[in-house]
């Protein structure tokens, strides 16, 4: 399915309408691009789709949210409010709800007529992965609302918005945040040695949320690190050989290893790997991006051997049209 398509492209129309946004995986510039540093994201070819179908009923809302055939997340509210009548998790009900709230300020209209509105959400990927459950949810919200999608993140959360550009990119893009509007560039990023690079989940789940407003409230970076980090992510796309590649992850990784006072993740975990691991997105958890000469299928070798199973090929899951 293309980006944020929609069967319907009126989001008052009445019936159903589908959304559909990317999911995300951050290459470099993790941290450093909240405060503007130049990063590489790339959109993953599973992402999430949202589908709104209204019928004859009581003001209620009635959300389900699956990955496969799998209901993970079910909750009611009554409109207009959005009052929680039942709920599978408390947490997540808030989360949604305030969600919807701000998209609702955003849009009014959604929620003015007398009818039950039904949403089925599906996941391409585990909700725990980090692949950007959040973002594709916000970026759907934000297709069926008409709505700003950058307006609706920031005004729920903290963050750069990059996860939300993945949503909407048809392929790898730079990215920084300027005041009004982002900067966003297509750049075509297809290593020639693209076998030998793998995505391996950690198997720890990361809180995005928490990591990012620690990191706001730091200083412990100089500007000369983020200039070197914004001129790593554009050299990454240009790298010819799998060794210059791995130069400029090991070096990214140094440098963030010491702002962050955080151990890299080859030396904590994997240190007999014959090749460059680096962390993507938040230091600790979600996916890593493993480089070596042995190639995808030892990788993915090495890695079961260490109790990691959900390892994908750089075809397997970057979008890249």
């Amino acid at each position: 399915m293309p980006c944020c398509a929609k069967e319907i492209p009126n989001p008052y129309g009445l019936d159903k309408n589908t959304f559909y946004s990317n999911g995300k995986l951050l290459i470099t510039g993790e941290y450093l691009v909240l405060h503007g540093a130049l990063a590489l994201a790339v959109p993953t070819i599973p992402g999430q789709e949202l589908q709104v179908e209204t019928k004859d009923g009581p003001a209620e809302l009635h959300w389900k949210s699956y990955y496969e055939d799998e209901c993970w997340f079910e909750a009611v509210f009554a409109l207009p409010r959005l009052e929680a009548i039942s709920s599978s998790d408390n947490k997540t009900t808030e989360y949604l709800r305030q969600l919807l709230l701000n998209a609702h300020e955003l849009m009014p209209g959604i929620f003015q007529k007398s009818q039950s509105i039904h949403v089925d959400t599906r996941l391409g990927f585990r909700p725990e992965w980090g692949l950007g459950s959040s973002s594709s949810l916000i970026s759907n919200i934000a297709e069926w609302f008409d709505a700003d999608p950058y307006k609706l993140l920031h005004n729920t959360q903290k963050g750069s918005g990059y996860d939300i550009a993945c949503a909407r990119a048809d392929g790898p893009i730079q990215y920084r945040p300027e005041p009004g509007k982002p900067f966003i560039r297509n750049v075509d990023f297809k290593p020639s040695f693209k076998d030998k690079l793998a995505f391996v989940y950690s198997g720890r789940k990361q809180d995005s949320s928490a990591s990012v407003s620690k990191f706001l409230n730091s200083t412990g970076f100089r500007e000369s690190d983020k200039i070197r980090i914004s001129e790593i992510s554009r050299d990454i796309t240009k790298a010819k050989t799998l060794q210059k590649f791995g130069l400029l992850l090991d070096e990214h990784e140094e440098i963030m290893s010491g702002i962050l006072q955080q151990p890299k993740i080859k030396e904590e975990r994997f240190p007999d790997f014959p090749g460059s691991i680096k962390s993507l997105g938040a230091w600790g958890g979600d996916f890593l991006l493993a480089s070596s000469e042995i190639g995808i299928d030892e990788i993915k070798s090495y890695f079961s051997n260490e109790g990691l199973d959900v390892v994908f090929g750089f075809d397997e899951l970057i979008l890249n049209t």
